[in-house]
């Protein structure tokens, strides 16, 4: 009888590893996906310096910031201290190829609200088939954002200005 229950015990344990080892494979998330995670949250806290700084310097990215050019930098602090963005629902499809990655929003949404005035978004945009994607490189054992598929310095110049 003892020898049955511990038998059981032990198909037990087995089938509740193999459930927790199925779940951390479907749900856990990608590595190469943190450091775009991270970014958001210190974007919806108004942090752009400290989502800058998941970035590469020598990536797309980090030289319109850190060189200004165009006067991307200065553009974007000036619209991150007239708005304030929240997001919502966000997923994402990522695939890592050895030290790359490339990964984009598949769903969700951002929202945009004015710093100055309380009442309702003045803009709604939704994620899911814009083509939009992140390049990621892992540098030094850090996953960091390289840059994206748009023209930021073509974007930032064409008027960004919301009503």
């Amino acid at each position: 009888m003892a020898g049955n229950a511990v038998k059981w015990g032990f198909v037990v344990l087995l089938a509740a590893l193999a459930g927790l080892i199925a779940f951390l494979q479907l749900f856990r998330t990608p590595a190469a996906q943190r450091p775009l995670e991270e970014a958001v949250r210190r974007l919806e806290e108004g942090d752009l310096e400290g989502a800058m700084a998941l970035v590469d310097p020598q990536g797309q990215l980090g030289i319109l910031w850190n060189e200004n050019v165009g006067g991307a930098r200065d553009r974007l602090l000036e619209l991150f201290s007239r708005y304030r963005l929240e997001f919502s629902s966000l997923s994402w499809r990522t695939r890592t190829e050895g030290d790359f990655a490339e990964s984009s929003p598949v769903r969700g949404r951002v929202t945009v609200y004015s710093r100055e005035t309380e009442g309702p978004p003045l803009a709604i945009y939704q994620f899911g088939d814009d083509g939009l994607v992140f390049y990621l490189q892992k540098k030094g054992g850090s996953w960091l954002i390289e840059g994206i598929n748009y023209d930021l310095e073509e974007l930032l110049s064409g008027g960004l200005d919301l009503p």
